[in-house]
């Protein structure tokens, strides 16, 4: 750990890209505050490893480890994400106002001017810290999981398509990446998504560490690539998995092709030990919100997305500093 800054009895240490107790810590306090969203070392350090001008940090307070916190380049553009949790016991002590501050400093660093930050929904503290330094929301991610059965059934294709792994068409990766770039920009969200290069998709969406090849599948039609969907691994809970993004060609939706390809996911994990799969879209999203409803996914806590331009941050936290000196 480096860059220890001082306020009083909390201490904020930045964690260097090596600092794997520093990571096992992080992940420990992260797991603790918000057990839906476990994570490992090994994950976070495989994220950092992906993009390395992101910073983590821990919190101290009475030299025991009460939060931890993260300045993420998001994939919105103009935004730096701030994820920012402190132990029930150590909170109203000055620590979240200390990490938001430190994660204010990263976003000039990264070149942005709007700060973002989750909080899950009930989190009533939270809402209110959003608040206190001008945060207002902008998007609620709708956060759903489903139970799966030991024996779930396989999945008919819709007729002429073919549902096969994608490990074994490495050379429709091209296409598959493609098909993303295509629906990414279409999620309905408040600002334009900016799309990954290919070699980050590869890593995150389609063959790597975190990926769950049987369970990461394309749609095709010939040898045309009309579908795509990815299922990553919750390393932390070896019974947890996660949806990641669904793409389908806008010439073959409403054809019943990602329906299919979730209850292929839903059968593969099942067969292979899982009993849980969560995933997450946006209210606006009606076509996906559909397809999760048949297929039996039921709601779990929302995750509310606030923003705030930068400048009004700083402004509060010097406001703030000002009517907390003696």
């Amino acid at each position: 750990m480096d860059g220890d800054v001082e306020n009083g009895d909390v201490e904020i240490c930045e964690l260097a890209l090596d600092d794997r107790s520093g990571h096992e810590a992080y992940a420990a306090l992260w797991n603790a505050v918000l057990p839906l969203y476990p994570i490992t070392a090994d994950e976070l350090e495989r994220q950092r490893l992906r993009r390395p001008g992101d910073v983590r940090l821990l919190g101290k307070i009475d030299w025991a480890v009460a939060g931890c916190a993260a300045a993420i380049r998001s994939d919105l553009p103009g935004r730096t994400y701030m994820g920012n949790v402190v132990l029930p016991e150590y909170r109203r002590r000055g620590l979240g106002r200390a990490f938001l501050e430190r994660i204010a400093a990263v976003a000039r660093r990264h070149g942005h001017d709007v700060l973002a930050a989750g909080v899950e929904e009930g989190d009533e503290g939270g809402e209110a810290f959003a608040a206190r330094f001008g945060l207002i929301e902008v998007l609620r991610e709708l956060e759903i999981s489903r139970r799966l059965a030991p024996d779930e059934p396989e999945p008919v294709a819709p007729a002429g398509i073919a549902i096969v792994e994608v490990s074994t068409r490495p050379d429709l990766l091209r296409d598959a990446y493609a098909l993303a770039c295509e629906a990414l920009p279409q999620m309905p969200l408040h600002a334009p998504l900016e799309v990954p290069s290919y070699d980050r998709w590869v890593e995150e969406d389609a063959t790597g560490a975190d990926v769950l090849s049987g369970g990461t599948l394309l749609a095709l039609d010939g040898d045309r690539v009309v579908g795509f969907v990815s299922l990553l691994r919750r390393a932390a809970d070896p019974r947890l998995a996660e949806h990641g993004l669904t793409s389908v060609a806008e010439s073959h939706r409403n054809r019943g092709i990602a329906t299919s390809l979730k209850r292929a996911q839903i059968a593969w994990a099942s067969r292979n030990g899982y009993r849980e799969l969560m995933t997450s879209t946006q209210d606006a999203n009606a076509p996906m919100r559909a397809v999760n409803a048949r297929l039996g996914y039921e709601p779990r806590p929302a995750w509310i997305r606030f923003e705030a331009p930068l400048e009004e941050i700083e402004a509060r936290l010097a406001g703030d500093a000002r009517r907390r000196r003696p």
